[in-house]
């Protein structure tokens, strides 16, 4: 899946815009390969998500010893949000001014391409095609893992197959928490929105230092890291098949 480019000037300085979104602070995150809370403390830490983020921070899902079965029925309604360009404006705020406190002119750079294109409306060209939408939360979730699983291995690879395993996986343990079910239309937005964008600076990121290997350790790191962070799992543990993320 080709996503699309941030273009020169933003693909000079993405390492850095990668690094300052590791370096920011996370809330701490339980053991677990998947957490829930964790989930909800992605980019952003708006008031929209504070409620949600306080019940579901105890319920880690997709732990070896208490993995949601592949037959368990999936809600796939409550993994969908109705869009609002408002809720996506205030995203991406939030993401800039997160990058901010770490990286001002970083920051500078991403408010201006944010200004000036849709990054998620892009992200929705490209995902469609190959059976994905920005507005399913699992698949947002998906689309970012899988680039990440590539991008700590140096590569911006990803089949439309592995996409939409890893997308079954994270609906499957989604749909079985009250907490995400019924969270707002608002929330899961932003779950999704900070999802795409984190997947686009990582995909930007390999890709540029494919062309400078010297910086090819850094971005795996940094990628490595932010997973780790947001999702307490090391991607270069675990392998990447039909059943997903194992």
């Amino acid at each position: 899946m080709t996503m699309p480019s941030l273009g020169g000037a933003m693909r000079k300085i993405v390492l850095g815009i990668l690094l300052a979104f590791v370096l920011t602070p996370f809330p701490a995150i339980a053991q677990g390969v998947f957490d829930m809370g964790a989930l909800t403390n992605t980019l952003s830490q708006g008031a929209l998500v504070q409620s949600e983020t306080a019940r579901a921070r105890t319920n880690q899902i997709f732990r070896p010893q208490a993995r949601v079965p592949r037959s368990q029925a999936v809600d796939r309604a409550a993994l969908l949000y109705r869009p609002d360009m408002t809720v996506r404006k205030r995203n991406m705020t939030q993401i800039v001014e997160r990058l901010r406190r770490v990286d001002p002119v970083g920051a500078a750079d991403l408010q201006r391409t944010f200004a000036s294109r849709d990054v998620i409306a892009e992200m929705d060209r490209v995902m469609r095609p190959v059976g994905l939408k920005p507005d399913n939360v699992a698949d947002a979730v998906a689309t970012y893992l899988v680039t990440a699983y590539y991008g700590v291995r140096g590569s911006t690879e990803g089949e439309p197959h592995e996409f939409k395993a890893v997308s079954a996986q994270v609906g499957r343990a989604l749909g079985a928490d009250p907490a995400f079910t019924s969270a707002s239309d608002a929330s899961k937005q932003e779950m999704a929105e900070s999802m795409l964008v984190q997947a686009v600076l990582a995909n930007q990121a390999v890709q540029a230092a494919q062309k400078q290997p010297s910086a090819m350790p850094a971005v795996k790191a940094a990628i490595g890291q932010g997973t780790r962070s947001s999702f307490g799992m090391d991607l270069t543990r675990v392998r990447l098949g039909a059943d997903g993320l194992r």
